[in-house]
C-alpha cells in the first residue's frame, strides 16, 4: 500500500491563471471595503474607516507575502536556483515596482495634500486612505508583479 504525499495547496506556487485572479481579488477586495467603509462612515464619523482599512491592508500583506513564489521557496536559495531568465524577471519586475511606485507617490501626496486642505474634517480620512493605498502598492508591488510575470510552474516529470 504505497501513498503519495501530495504538497499542500499552500506550498504550490499554483498557475499564472490563478496568480492573475488572487492579484485582481486582493486589490479589488481591498479597493471595495475601503470604499464601503468611507462612504458608510461619511463625514460623520470619519475615523470609523481606521480599523476596516487596518485590517484590509494586513489581509492584502499577508496574501502578498507569505504565499509561496520561485523566489521564497526553501528550494532556491538566492539567484543558485534561479536560470538566467528568471534572475531577469526578477531584476524588471523590481525595477518595474519602484518605477510604479515612484509615480504613485507623486500622485498621492499631492492629492492627499489638496483632500485635507479642501475638507479639514474628512479630508484628513481621505489622505489616510490614500497613504493607505500607497503603501500597499509599495509593500506589495514588487511580489505582485513577479507573480504576475513568473511562468507556470514544471509539472512532475513522468516516471
Amino acid at each position: 500500500m504505497r501513498q503519495d504525499f501530495r504538497v499542500p495547496r499552500s506550498n504550490q506556487v499554483g498557475s499564472r491563471q490563478s496568480r492573475r485572479r488572487l492579484l485582481l481579488a486582493t486589490y479589488g477586495g481591498w479597493l471595495l471595503v475601503v470604499l464601503a467603509f468611507r462612504l458608510v462612515a461619511g463625514s460623520r464619523n470619519p475615523y470609523a474607516v481606521i480599523l476596516p482599512v487596518f485590517v484590509a491592508n494586513s489581509l492584502v500583506l499577508f496574501v502578498w507575502l507569505t504565499r509561496r513564489t520561485y523566489l521564497n521557496r526553501e528550494v532556491l536559495v538566492g539567484d543558485a536556483g534561479l536560470d538566467e531568465r528568471l534572475v531577469q524577471n526578477r531584476n524588471q519586475a523590481f525595477r518595474r515596482a519602484y518605477q510604479l511606485f515612484a509615480f504613485a507617490v507623486l500622485l498621492g501626496w499631492p492629492l492627499s495634500w489638496a483632500a485635507m486642505q479642501l475638507e479639514p474634517g474628512s479630508g484628513y480620512m481621505d489622505a489616510f486612505l490614500i497613504y493607505s493605498a500607497v503603501s500597499i502598492l509599495g509593500l506589495t508591488l514588487p511580489t505582485v508583479i513577479w507573480a504576475w510575470r513568473e511562468p507556470d510552474p514544471a509539472g512532475p516529470e513522468p516516471a
